[in-house]
């Protein structure tokens, strides 16, 4: 059914539209009953064992519910202004006006969602993950600091993570993917 790292939708029966976002983080006791760590929606940093016909699986864009798909905004650039030409007064005293520099491109803003999608695919967006909680090491918690700090320095010896430590390195990374979302956008 499920197996860990999938990121799923419960769906509340109670409050229609109101779903929480989460991570498989392990089995369970009960047999179809997978333990769900929650990143967003009303349940955001819980962890539950959920019954699986009260969960969705987030796979990809086509099956996402509408109501968690988030726009991004894109900005047309505009075209640059045309360079002004100055009027020659004297052919000693001439100098050329700078073209005027073209408006910067939109950055790209990064959801929640795209962020534990691509550390769920890409190894590597897992490494690059470790080294930015490693650089913003305050915004953590502080049990998980110092493996961060030695995921990092193994990371920047040349060396990857695998098996277990890539596991639980992803896993760090579910767990302060706002910290990667604000680092991605620029806000901190």
């Amino acid at each position: 059914m499920f197996s860990i790292g999938d990121m799923v939708e419960y769906l509340h029966d109670n409050d229609a539209g109101a779903g929480s976002i989460g991570v498989v983080s392990g089995p369970s006791a009960y047999e179809g009953f997978p333990l769900i760590t929650f990143i967003s929606g009303p349940d955001a940093g819980k962890t539950y064992a959920v019954n699986c016909g009260a969960l969705k699986s987030l796979t990809g864009e086509e099956e996402q519910n509408p109501a968690i798909k988030e726009e991004i905004a894109v900005v047309e650039e505009k075209p640059a202004a045309k360079p002004v030409k100055a009027a020659p007064a004297k052919k000693a005293a001439t100098k050329p006006v700078p073209a005027a520099t073209p408006a910067p491109a939109a950055r790209k803003k990064w959801s929640k969602v795209e962020v534990v999608a691509m550390i769920k695919e890409k190894d590597v967006a897992v490494e690059r993950g470790i080294l930015c909680l490693n650089k913003h090491h305050q915004r953590i918690p502080e049990k998980s600091r110092p493996y961060v700090s030695y995921w990092a320095e193994y990371l920047t010896s040349g060396k990857h993570l695998t098996g277990r430590h890539l596991f639980n390195a992803r896993r760090t990374c579910y767990f302060n993917a706002k910290v990667l979302v604000d680092a991605a956008n620029g806000v901190i």
